[in-house]
């Protein structure tokens, strides 16, 4: 994708409407559809797609900028990670606060082993430095990229333990068959699934 030269007034302005709007329309639950429907929306919105109009040339390139830089991060930033953090109206949890949650108070991340793509960290029991474990967080929709880390790290002969976090939505919440395949998923790759209730 091009580097387009936009303004960091006129990202703020657009990312922070666009992220505003995908949090009202609960995002990380829509269907195809209705996400293409909302970018159309954005790409024909005077102050979203109208804005970027002078930096990325013409109509047709709004859209897959939106698509590529601040929608693409969208998750990351509402969990705190990112250059488009900043932007983000109502935050979701962090991965601390997902470690917490999961596992209790007495969990910590340790500070330097944070990662992206997917997210994740070695963590420990407060005081337990001999006994880290691996840390990872995401939907039930990308779950083949949660495992991934822990199965390369298995072929390599790596033993600490795999958590893998599966964030568990109020609004659409894992299904028991879902629930089901993922201890069959877990059981056979020697790891454990829990999931984080989010609002």
């Amino acid at each position: 994708m091009t580097d387009y030269k936009i303004p960091p007034a006129v990202e703020k302005a657009v990312v922070t409407r666009i992220y505003t709007q995908a949090d009202k329309a609960h995002w990380p639950h829509l269907q195809d559809a209705d996400r293409t429907r909302l970018y159309q929306e954005w790409t024909e919105d005077p102050e979203i797609g109208g804005r970027l109009l002078d930096f990325v040339g013409q109509p047709a390139n709004v859209r897959p900028w939106l698509k590529d830089c601040p929608m693409k991060e969208y998750e990351r930033a509402r969990r705190g990670e990112g250059k488009y953090a900043k932007y983000v109206t109502r935050p979701a949890a962090t991965l601390e606060q997902m470690v917490a949650a999961t596992l209790g108070p007495d969990w910590e991340v340790i500070p330097g082993t944070t990662q992206q793509k997917p997210m994740r960290a070695r963590i420990r029991e407060v005081g337990m430095e001999d006994e880290e474990r691996h840390f990872v967080a995401g939907t039930a929709a990308n779950l083949k990229h949660l495992v991934w880390p822990a199965i390369l790290d298995r072929s390599t002969g790596e033993t600490w333990p795999w958590m893998i976090c599966v964030v568990d939505p109020f609004r659409a919440p894992v299904s028991p068959e879902k629930k089901e395949e993922h201890r069959r998923m877990a059981e056979f790759l020697g790891v454990r699934v829990v999931y984080f209730n989010e609002m």
